[in-house]
């Protein structure tokens, strides 16, 4: 799969499960995102979504590939926290 459509991906992942964990009960813990999420809700959080593209289509134009698959790493283990965070708010 290519490294672009991996990240678009697992920021979309991102997005689902933040929402749903929010909506469990629990909180955003990346600061400027939980900053962005208290100015406008479900828009702070668009909002820090499109950053994430914008820094990664500005990747993709200048052919750091490596960062972009580094960033997959990092978000694929922040989408299978989420899940985590999910699956323990839904059992208490």
């Amino acid at each position: 799969m290519h490294p672009l459509l991996a990240f678009l991906l697992l920021q979309g992942a991102d997005f689902a499960t933040t929402m749903a964990a929010i909506s469990c009960g629990g909180a955003e813990k990346n600061p400027l995102v939980a900053h962005m999420i208290g100015l406008g809700g479900v828009q702070g959080l668009l909002l820090a979504k499109l950053v994430s593209l914008a820094i990664g289509a500005t990747a993709a134009l200048t052919g750091k590939y490596r960062g972009i698959r580094i960033a997959n790493v990092v978000f694929g283990g922040i989408v299978v926290w989420n899940i985590s965070i999910i699956s323990r708010l839904l059992v208490s």
